[in-house]
């Protein structure tokens, strides 16, 4: 895989499955809806296939193996979209071919583009921030499916912002690593204890994601990308 990759210019879309447990029915037929109907090269990137796109000069970060799967498909997603751009999706039924969205983006002079976020989309950040993207949730994009250029200020942002998290969290992880795939900070735990992994639900896409969305809300395209959001799981 050439690390030189541009995957804006080549129409690649990836999408992620960072765990190791099996997929089910519903995420294998959603998968096949993504091969068959945006008629991109998609990257399907797993635990065997990662290391194929990891930069030489920029390795993951440390705390990689300490997160939940879902935490790592967050973190993966944004190092993805600095180094390579191209199209993200979640691995959720889709009926639509993404060529011309990735036309749209590479005609423009925009940073990227994505669907418009729901209204109760937006992560639960806290204080008059919080409140002015509620507010302002027509501005924003979801994080489900996206299109990017790489190596711009957005992506450098969103990379530093993410890194910069897990260097805070990294000692916290290293002693409290995920147990299981949807780990998160105080979910109950088999035994009926609190889980004591660092992490919230949000806090390493959403909590960062939507701010800085907004923050360059005038270098972002919309368009109607995104999947069915029923019966993926």
């Amino acid at each position: 895989m050439p690390h030189d990759l541009d995957a804006l210019k080549n129409r690649t879309l990836f999408c992620l499955w960072t765990g190791h447990e099996a997929m089910s029915d519903d995420r294998l037929r959603a998968l096949w809806t993504i091969f068959r109907t945006t008629g991109c090269a998609v990257a399907f990137l797993n635990r065997d296939t990662l290391g194929d796109w990891v930069k030489p000069d920029h390795p993951l970060h440390p705390a990689w193996p300490h997160l939940s799967a879902t935490h790592k498909a967050d973190y993966l997603r944004c190092y993805l979209m600095h180094h390579y751009g191209g199209g993200y999706t979640d691995i959720k039924t889709t009926s639509k071919a993404w060529g011309p969205f990735f036309d749209q983006l590479a005609q423009s002079d925009k940073l990227a583009l994505g669907y418009q976020e729901l209204a109760n989309g937006v992560a639960p950040v806290e204080g008059p921030l919080g409140d002015e993207l509620r507010r302002s949730y027509a501005d924003l994009i979801g994080l489900c499916a996206f299109i990017f250029r790489k190596g711009t200020p957005l992506t450098a942002a969103w990379l530093a912002r993410t890194e910069a998290l897990l260097d805070r969290k990294l000692p916290e992880l290293r002693r409290h690593p995920a147990i299981h795939p949807l780990d998160r900070q105080g979910i109950l735990l088999p035994d009926g204890t609190p889980s004591p992994y660092p992490l919230k639900w949000t806090e390493l896409l959403g909590d960062i994601f939507h701010p800085l969305v907004y923050e360059f809300r005038g270098q972002i395209l919309q368009a109607p990308l995104q999947p069915s959001f029923i019966r993926y799981r």
